[in-house]
């Protein structure tokens, strides 16, 4: 089978629908499928990492639903669609986000292979959806199959684009995220009790917060740290919030190899998302808990469908610093709970290894195409 995939958000943007579509690609080359991911242009980029990737447009980074998104525009789409789909004769193309602007949009309206759409967002509102909501449906009608990462995914987008929409989560690399990572000599020794706060510094992301518990932790525990992988143009405004006495005690690593990511989740005694908005799933989280992790996160709709509060984790009221805190010292104090956390995020994460999930993707790419051809 030829399989194109369509994203917005790929390398080097790193984030969970990149992760996804990279992962998907890794595990259908390996059933023996052919695929191209079709993206974007990214200025001083042109590493596709071994992939056999299609860059047309260039990439604009825009602030919506409370973090820096890429968004690919171009004047020759139509053109340049048609001929890539005259070389590659795709089976079936999996578009991401299918009808956001500019380049899924255009990708679901020209491409006459069958398409499917994964919708990966939650959001409290779209202005984008509500104002233009009857012109999207005619692109939303040329999808073929319909795919929503989670329960609140397929809720959020039923709200203007009601069907048939086939839950299928994103997955992880339960092999790669796995306990017997071992974490980098430097932390390894260490006394200190580590937090990791993994991710980009999007507002929505909620770091602000966690640097504002990070003084109420540290009255309770001299010896902690926070690591911090990930980075943003807001980073310098963040750190400024925190007290000069503290900063020597923040650990910040800017963006990691792709191969670290683990890690540095080996790290940690514990992994913290103090996320405020905007989650539809939750992959770092699945990352923490598939690394044996117990976790601390925002009770928002999203993460409470991965997280079951006081079992894998515990949930806090969001933007919450003194709950955030309360919530690390009382596993710092309690060795015993953080491993049984570990324990059963490791067991609910193994539902969501790459391989069963590609599974359920593949068994729907060929449902979606022999109801193509009926």
């Amino acid at each position: 089978m030829k399989i194109g995939i369509v994203t917005q958000s790929y390398y080097p943007i790193k984030g969970g629908v990149a992760e996804h579509v990279d992962a998907l690609y890794s595990e259908m080359e390996k059933r023996g499928h052919e695929v191209v991911i079709v993206t974007g242009n990214f200025t001083g980029f042109d590493d596709n990492y071994g992939r056999n990737v299609i860059r047309i447009g260039r990439d604009l980074t825009v602030l919506t639903n409370g973090a820096f998104s890429n968004v690919t525009v171009g004047l020759q789409f139509k053109e340049q669609i048609r001929k890539i789909e005259e070389k590659e004769k795709f089976d079936i193309v999996h578009i991401h986000q299918p009808i956001d602007p500019v380049l899924p949009l255009f990708c679901t309206k020209y491409f006459k292979a069958p398409k499917i759409g994964t919708f990966h967002t939650y959001a409290e509102s779209n202005f984008w959806l509500s104002s233009l909501n009857n012109k999207a449906m005619a692109y939303f009608k040329r999808l073929d199959g319909l795919i929503a990462v989670s329960e609140p995914a397929k809720e959020y987008i039923t709200r203007f684009f009601p069907g048939e929409y086939k839950v299928i989560p994103n997955g992880i690399d339960t092999k790669r995220f796995s306990p017997e990572v071992k974490p980098f000599e430097e932390y390894e020794n260490s006394k200190d009790f580590n937090i990791l706060f993994l991710g980009r510094m999007d507002p929505r992301k909620g770091f602000k917060y966690m640097l504002r518990a990070f003084p109420l932790i540290y009255q309770k525990l001299t010896d902690v740290r926070l690591i911090v992988v990930g980075n943003g143009i807001l980073r310098h405004w963040y750190n400024l919030s925190l007290p000069s006495i503290l900063r020597s005690r923040v650990d910040y690593r800017g963006f990691v190899p792709h191969d670290h990511v683990p890690s540095y989740y080996a790290a940690c005694d514990v992994f913290c998302s103090p996320a405020t908005m905007g989650e539809s799933f939750g992959i770092v989280l699945l990352e923490a808990m598939s690394s044996g992790k117990a976790v601390v996160a925002s009770d928002i709709t999203g993460y409470n469908s991965i997280v079951e509060n006081n079992k894998e984790g515990i949930l806090v009221k969001k933007k919450d610093p003194l709950a955030i805190a309360e919530a690390i010292i009382s596993l710092a104090k309690d060795k015993k709970k953080r491993e049984k956390m570990g324990q059963l995020g490791r067991e609910k994460a193994l539902n969501f290894d790459w391989h069963k999930v590609a599974d359920e993707i593949e068994e729907y790419y060929f449902e979606v195409i022999k109801k193509k051809k009926s």
